[in-house]
This record gives C-alpha cells, sequence and structure tokens, in this order.
C-alpha cells in the first residue's frame, strides 16, 4: 500500500516549501494540503497531476511507486536532490566533483579487497 501523506511530506521537506506553497501550487487551501499530509484526506486525480507538475516529477515517482523490475533503477528523493544539485554546478565543477566521486569509488574498492 502507498503511503501518499508519507511521500507528499517527503517531497515538500526534500524541497524546503512551506505547505502555503504546495498547496497554491495544487489549488487548494493551506488547511486542505495540511490534511492531505496527516492523511485524514487524499487528493483526487487532478491534485496528484498538478503536484507532480510542481515537483517536475511523475505521478510514480511523487507516491513513490515501483514497478518489480530487476532491470529498472529507483531514485529516493536524495538522489533527485544530489541530480539537481549537481546540474546547478558548471562544467568544470561537474568535471571535477566526477573525477573526485571515481577516485573515491577506486579508493574504497581497494580498501574492501
Amino acid at each position: 500500500m502507498i503511503d501518499i501523506a508519507k511521500k507528499m511530506l517527503e517531497w515538500r521537506e526534500l524541497y524546503g516549501y512551506k505547505q502555503q506553497q504546495v498547496a497554491e501550487a495544487m489549488g487548494v487551501k493551506r488547511a486542505t494540503y495540511a490534511n492531505y499530509e496527516c492523511g485524514r484526506r487524499s487528493p483526487d486525480m487532478d491534485g496528484l497531476i498538478r503536484l507532480a507538475e510542481f515537483y517536475k516529477i511523475s505521478i510514480d515517482e511523487l507516491v513513490g511507486y515501483r514497478k518489480n523490475d530487476s532491470d529498472n533503477i529507483s531514485l529516493l528523493p536524495c538522489d533527485i536532490q544530489l541530480l539537481n544539485d549537481f546540474h546547478k554546478l558548471s562544467e568544470k565543477m561537474q568535471k571535477g566533483y566526477l573525477a573526485h566521486m571515481k577516485l573515491d569509488v577506486e579508493l574504497e574498492a581497494e580498501d574492501n579487497i
């Protein structure tokens, strides 16, 4: 069972929004949105669509749905935040971080031998 209330709270906190901001994006009152996060009410499909558009993610991602397909890669909210932050960097900074990460992975692999 998907806990939509929990996922809505996680996404809002991940992006640092206040309930009022997300409620406005969904076209509902803040109290209604608060009821969604508390699990007292559930948003309708239109509300979920507006929320997914607000966060620029799919509805599947929004509610945490994952297919039972071992070939699929699923991203957690922290993974998405990391990628979003990475893409805000200049190309030079991105290359530096990738080189540093590659070295860290190699060192970690050597330590585990």
